[in-house]
């Protein structure tokens, strides 16, 4: 009973701020903040579902350039806990398929999130190559899942190197960011608050990612944010 009143506040909340957020990130010349401002909307959900998020770790990360946030991806709220925690031009790159969901396709549109295809190795990668000269150009961050899908609490996946060759393409560096697993422990049936906490670690700089390959790279960030997993 519980989470049917929650699912009908959170849907409802849904229904009355999109036409508004559509008109305002219509207009807004600054497209790549409008997925910032659509977080701070959406962010309300977890107070709803009495979820606390503990963020620590972004207000150190340089707002001035750009660079690619990579994190382990356990479940659908990661969404909403990254909504707390995102930094103002940055945009997610998400997977073809979800640009047809309704109003889920049509938010990430006009937030200025980027869409690749994942039905291949090269039609991934050169879906990022594409995107590469554009984030450069705007000074735009990018949120990226590099395990590719959720993976329900269990043991992170291996990352895909797509992220990490985009890195070095562009010359950026790489934010490791680790969710807490309790973000599968939210108990949306219940009045019990769940605490989940988000951390951006130290960026591994453009220098570092020069340094290595996407392999080496792909490892060494799975490595930081997996370290973190059984403290946070």
């Amino acid at each position: 009973m519980i989470a049917l009143a929650r699912g009908l506040l959170v849907l409802l909340l849904i229904v009355l701020s999109f036409p508004f957020l559509c008109l305002y990130m219509l207009i807004n010349p600054s497209k790549n903040r409008n997925l910032y401002v659509a977080c701070r909307v959406y962010a309300l959900i977890n107070r709803l579902c009495a979820v606390r998020v503990d963020v620590h770790g972004f207000d150190r990360v340089p707002t001035t350039q750009p660079y690619i946030y990579v994190a382990n991806h356990q479940c659908n709220h990661d969404v909403l806990i990254v909504a707390q925690a995102l930094n103002p031009g940055t945009v997610i790159v998400a997977k073809h398929s979800l640009k047809w969901l309704p109003l889920v396709g049509q938010l990430y549109w006009l937030t200025g999130s980027l869409f690749i295809d994942r039905s291949s190795p090269r039609a991934s990668i050169e879906g990022l190559r594409k995107l590469a000269r554009r984030v450069v150009a705007d000074n735009t961050s990018l949120w990226i899942f590099p395990e590719g899908t959720r993976t329900h609490g269990e043991k992170m996946l291996a990352f895909k190197s797509g992220a990490f060759r985009l890195a070095k393409e562009m010359g950026v560096g790489i934010v490791p960011v680790t969710i807490s697993p309790a973000v599968n422990h939210i108990a949306y049936n219940a009045w019990r608050r769940t605490d989940v906490s988000i951390i951006a670690h130290p960026p591994i700089e453009a220098d570092e990612v020069a340094a290595m390959n996407a392999k080496q790279l792909a490892n060494y960030a799975r490595e930081i944010i997996n370290n973190a997993l059984p403290v946070v």
